[in-house]
């Protein structure tokens, strides 16, 4: 992404009143450019015209000092309102930009979240946002206001210098520019190394975090400790090289702005004693080359920051325009019209995990009635997870027809198929929230109390939420971290009960829970099939919980090789009755 690009980009997020809020800014960094030479100048008059006086009156130059006072005041105001409007702009600003992250990151294919740490992407994002932020706070806090100060101090220098005077002052610019642009070019590759590996550091600690048990258990500690030193070190090693790389720059910078301070002092010093400036003008000169070395010194900073600033923003726009989950887009297939009773229908399926030519499913035949309980097993690897997952349109590499309601599932948007299908995983995703929340988690539509409290009866939990001190307005920790196995996978069953979905889908959902729990939870999923002739599919390793089932799907390599009713398949020889014996898992 070209620079030019990515300040457009940049400008393309502000809204309107923001654009206008940067159109004041720019006024009035003007106007403290135009007050900041009214100093120097007024002490050259003060000098020359004021204090060579044979009887010199103090109340003379009372005048000059509060003009100066005044000036300088208001020149500071000005800067504060400055600073007030460019931190308003830049936090609303963020707080869109940070919104526009967190959906793009929620939109985006699964597969970028199997091919990036979550540490690291969750470091990239925050680092790319702030670079991007800090990016425009350093054009309108920093970079334009250097500029308008060194252009008026320009100006001033060539009206009331003599001309040698002023094109030696101005030679500082050319070299310590010269300067800051070697130093961005020979570390702009340290910076982009040195965030990478601060991101895969951010990776690895939440690596740590999320095995903190089989770490503790493993007394691996240690090791890790260890493997983390190196890392560091690793890091600490570039860090140190760019930091000496900047040590030698800054000593250049410094030197450079030195020279041409005694150079200056100098030249002006003699001209005086040659009487072709007056000693006013000396001190004009003097104060105005600080006004032109000052946004000079602060340029060094300025260009150092933008460089790395426009990397992490170029990530940030990275992030924004990662494309969207395919299951985002509506195709245009046709529905499939047929007169069957059929509410789920697979016509040859086959499905292939990205990058991989092995077929997970191969042509799958399959017809499943509204309301029935369909059960699922087979040994590990079979493709049951992949069955759900192409169902609920979350994998893409498919083959085939599948159709739901005789509706074509590539016509259908995610919103239709959360209308339509209740999924509760084995491990259930909780936010760090109240438990009603938890409960209403994913549902569209208003629901009462009593209705919320209803579901968690029938999950079982209503007990449990009862006996807490803040019952139902009782806050969660971060994936429901305070609550047993058991009890996640109950309030996540709640959920099922208040939505009253056409498909429900259990992958191993009450695998945590005690028999007295799980038959009653089953006898009320059973109910729920009858009230709302919903269709349920239920995979389980635990094969008694299948017992119900209207029939029993037995996958292997992708193929269905055994179907039939509990109590059948386990007297019939194959993988079913080999299972259910202990001999295959």
């Amino acid at each position: 992404m070209k620079k030019q690009n990515l300040i457009k980009r940049i400008y393309l997020m502000l809204n309107k009143r923001q654009k206008i809020n940067f159109i004041i800014i720019i006024f009035i960094m003007i106007l403290s450019a135009l007050l900041s030479q009214l100093l120097p100048l007024s002490i050259g008059k003060l000098t020359d015209d004021i204090l060579n006086q044979e009887n010199l009156s103090f109340s003379a130059i009372i005048p000059f000092l509060l003009f100066i006072l005044i000036v300088t005041v208001s020149n500071e105001i000005i800067k504060v309102i400055r600073r007030v409007i460019v931190e308003d702009t830049c936090t609303r600003c963020e707080k869109n930009a940070r919104s526009q992250a967190v959906s793009s990151l929620l939109h985006a294919p699964l597969s970028y979240f199997k091919e990036n740490m979550t540490g690291n992407i969750h470091g990239k994002l925050n680092r790319s946002l702030e670079g991007t932020i800090r990016l425009l706070k350093l054009l309108f806090m920093d970079f334009a206001p250097a500029i308008f100060s060194g252009i008026a101090a320009i100006v001033v220098i060539f009206s009331k210098l003599p001309l040698f005077l002023s094109i030696l002052m101005l030679f500082v610019i050319p070299i310590g520019i010269i300067i800051i642009f070697r130093q961005i070019s020979t570390q702009k590759g340290i910076r982009v190394e040195l965030m990478e590996e601060k991101s895969s550091m951010d990776g690895t600690m939440v690596e740590l975090i999320n095995g903190i048990e089989v770490i503790r258990v493993t007394d691996n500690a240690e090791t890790e400790v260890d493997r983390f030193k190196n890392k560091s070190e690793f890091l600490r090693q570039k860090e140190m090289k760019h930091h000496k790389a900047m040590a030698f720059y800054d000593c250049l910078k410094f030197v450079n702005e030195a020279l041409f301070t005694v150079l200056v002092i100098g030249t002006s010093a003699y001209l005086a004693g040659e009487n072709i400036i007056s000693v006013g003008t000396v001190l004009t000169a003097y104060l105005c080359f600080t006004q032109l070395t000052t946004p000079l010194r602060e340029l060094h900073r300025i260009f150092d920051e933008l460089s790395e600033s426009t990397i992490l923003a170029k990530e940030y726009f990275n992030i924004i325009d990662l494309e969207q989950d395919f299951s985002y887009k509506r195709n245009k297939s046709k529905n499939i019209k047929n007169d069957s009773n059929y509410f789920i229908q697979f016509k040859d399926v086959g499905f292939s995990y990205k990058n991989s030519n092995k077929k997970i499913i191969s042509n799958l035949n399959l017809n499943i009635s509204e309301g029935k309980f369909i059960g699922i097993a087979g040994p590990s690897g079979c493709g049951k997870s992949s069955l759900i997952k192409i169902l609920t349109k979350l994998e893409k590499n498919t083959s085939g027809i599948i159709t739901i309601d005789n509706r074509n599932l590539d016509n259908l948007s995610r919103r239709d198929i959360s209308e339509i299908i209740a999924l509760v995983p084995q491990n259930p995703f909780l936010v760090a929230g109240t438990i009603r929340e938890n409960i209403c988690y994913g549902n569209h539509k208003k629901v009462t109390n009593e209705e919320v409290k209803e579901a968690a009866k029938r999950a079982y939990i209503d007990d449990f939420i009862e006996s807490l001190p803040n019952g139902y307005d009782t806050i969660l920790a971060e994936g429901g971290n305070n609550l047993s196995g058991g009890q996640r996978q109950r309030i996540a069953i709640a959920r099922v009960f208040l939505r009253k979905p056409k498909i429900l889908i259990l992958d191993e959902a009450t695998s945590a829970l005690d028999n007295t729990s799980e038959k009653y939870i089953q006898k009320q999923i059973e109910q729920l099939q009858i009230e709302n002739n919903t269709l349920i599919i239920s995979i389980a390793h635990r094969l008694t919980t299948l017992e119900n089932c209207d029939s029993i799907l037995v996958f292997d390599n992708g193929q269905i090789v055994q179907k039939g009713k509990y109590h059948e398949l386990i007297t019939t020889a194959g993988i079913f009755q080999d299972m259910y014996n202990g001999k295959l898992k």
